[in-house]
């Protein structure tokens, strides 16, 4: 499999990152792709505070373990039937849209999740996202995410 049959996912431990795994995986299977997951994490949070936005500065307070970890649980939670699929897993050093980048260059395809912020979640997408947006060297597909932590990812 070459470099242009993968599909990098990013996916942080979120509904919004759960949602975008979900779709990522079926894409995977629909094309015979590989996955690669993708966790950035950083590794001094007192450097990078200007990333932080409401809900997301619990993410600038964990280890790489606790990265791995988190991403483990989101692959093992959403994966599901779709054992055909070849997963690899990145947990990267960085601010979270840089990382999701460099790790698509040679990519078919990025896939995130939207978060947007308060009443405007369903219609803003969040910095990283729109970041990858506008950065990628491949196509990138923005997921929503689910209205409310309980509903299944889309």
């Amino acid at each position: 499999m070459n470099d242009k049959d993968v599909i990098v996912v990013g996916v942080d431990g979120t509904a919004s990152g759960d949602a975008a795994l979900h779709w990522a995986c079926e894409e995977a299977a629909r094309l015979g792709s590989s996955l690669t997951v993708v966790t950035a994490w950083f590794a001094n949070p007192a450097l990078v505070s200007n990333y932080a936005h409401r809900g997301t500065e619990e993410l600038l307070h964990v280890t790489e373990d606790q990265a791995a970890t988190t991403q483990r649980a989101a692959v093992d939670r959403v994966r599901g039937d779709r054992s055909e699929v070849e997963v690899s897993a990145q947990v990267v050093s960085g601010a979270p849209g840089e990382v999701l980048v460099r790790s698509a260059r040679d990519a078919r395809l990025l896939v995130v999740g939207s978060r947007g912020v308060g009443a405007l979640r369903a219609a803003v997408l969040g910095s990283t996202s729109r970041y990858c947006a506008t950065h990628a060297p491949c196509p990138v597909v923005v997921v929503p995410g689910p209205q409310s932590e309980d509903d299944p990812p889309a």
